[in-house]
């Protein structure tokens, strides 16, 4: 007997319109950009299937008709857990259209890393490939269609490092040959390996906490720039050999380094939970960036401009939207940090530690946006410099996450694709119609 539940399968069909296929969309830059997402309304989805999960902090991706999901299954009856959580790690792929099993990776693990309910990083789709990196380390190359594993590294023994604290989290970055990945420790916090043969490309950067940020990869002065933001330093590598153009010290608690750093005309955007935000100017080569504005007291509570946690803020015409350290979704000006307007009805509802949504926004213009909340929610709202306004919302998947000991919380990012959201929580995904 199958163990999902199929409702209303004739309203999907496989993909024709874009892929979701790694962290954040195509580009990852929380763009859903396709026809038809300017009818988005999360008050009227309907549920066209569900099926059973595991536990991860890893979101889906979609590509060619496959939903990818990252799970991690605890062994029964656990009892000892000093060495570590015993269970077994398991990429799983189900039919678009049905939430079919169509197949599935599993092997055996043991996680030695805090909030261990699953993986972090949202697996990264390229030609026919997928790369999934586990919660200890396990980076994994396999066949699309069939789940076939065709190279693999242990980044944790690759690179003689112990996990980060919440474990590897750096969703995978392809860039024309080379698959880019957060790593560990002292011998490559960022290591590079061509994505068709798993052979080492190269490593640079060492810090005792390497963070959970992703590499990112932008255009300046016509040239590409990797910016690896580790638990000490922000960093600008040349992406094809791994040289270290500039490096800016900044240390943080924890190494937590996890929203995206922001880039736009020639400035970059840092923030962080513990110490703020930091607005960068870059300079051409290898000279250091100039500082234009920065959040001078650090505190996690008495903030001043943005103290991002997990969700990466985005910019629209001169202002940025992001959610704050204590579930504060806020706007401010682009070009002077100022604050325009905050408000917690997207998030927690209320002042609350770690509050958090995800923000993406419907189209490559307008004002218009979605914002899943930790409270398992899809909002639609308008967000303009003058304020924040709720279009619609729904309720798509219950907070379930075992480890988060002050509430419940779902703290996944979302895939959308081919008019549909796929939210999952600890046991269970799901895949809504928005788009009418």
């Amino acid at each position: 007997m199958k163990s999902y539940i199929l409702i209303l399968a004739f309203a999907v069909s496989p993909l024709t319109a874009a892929d979701w296929p790694q962290w954040m969309g195509p580009a990852r830059d929380g763009v859903w950009d396709e026809p038809g997402v300017e009818k988005a309304d999360p008050a009227a989805a309907q549920l066209l299937w569900e099926r059973p999960v595991g536990g991860a902090y890893a979101g889906p991706a979609v590509a060619d008709g496959l939903v990818l999901i990252p799970s991690f299954y605890r062994a029964a009856d656990q009892k000892d857990t000093s060495s570590g959580v015993k269970g077994e790690e398991e990429l799983l792929a189900l039919s678009v259209a049905d939430g079919a099993e169509k197949w599935r990776q599993r092997r055996t693990e043991s996680y030695t890393f805090d909030y261990n309910d699953g993986p972090r990083a949202t697996p990264t789709v390229s030609d026919g490939r997928i790369y999934s990196l586990g919660g200890e380390g396990q980076l994994i190359c396999a066949e699309l269609a069939s789940g076939k594993a065709i190279w693999q590294h242990n980044l944790k023994k690759k690179l003689s490092a112990k996990p980060p604290i919440w474990g590897f989290s750096g969703h995978p970055l392809i860039w024309e040959n080379l698959v880019i990945c957060l790593g560990a420790g002292d011998s490559g916090t960022c290591v590079a390996f061509d994505k068709m043969t798993g052979k080492e490309a190269w490593r640079a950067l060492s810090s005792r906490q390497s963070g959970y940020c992703p590499p990112a990869i932008t255009i300046f002065a016509g040239k590409p720039l990797l910016i690896l933001w580790h638990g000490e330093a922000i960093n600008a590598l040349e992406p094809r050999g791994g040289k270290i153009l500039w490096s800016i010290p900044r240390e943080t608690k924890n190494g937590v380094t996890m929203a995206a750093p922001l880039y736009h005309d020639g400035r970059l955007l840092v923030s962080n939970f513990w110490w703020g935000s930091k607005m960068l100017k870059l300079s051409a080569g290898s000279a250091a960036p100039e500082l234009v504005w920065e959040t001078e007291r650090e505190s996690d509570t008495r903030t001043e401009h943005l103290n991002a946690l997990m969700c990466s803020p985005l910019l629209v015409d001169g202002h940025i939207y992001g959610v704050c350290s204590y579930g504060q979704f806020r706007c401010l000006e682009w070009e002077t940090g100022k604050r325009r307007w905050e408000t917690f009805a997207p998030t927690s509802g209320k002042e609350v530690r770690w509050g958090n949504a995800f923000l993406t926004r419907l189209g490559r213009t307008g004002n218009e946006f979605l914002l899943f909340s930790e409270q398992g929610e899809l909002i639609r709202a308008t967000l303009t410099p003058e304020g924040y306004k709720e279009q619609s919302r729904k309720k798509l998947i219950e907070p379930n996450c075992p480890d988060v000991k002050d509430r419940p919380v779902v703290w996944v990012h979302p895939a959308y694709s081919n008019g549909c959201v796929f939210v999952r929580n600890s046991t269970t995904v799901r895949c809504w119609r928005v788009v009418p």
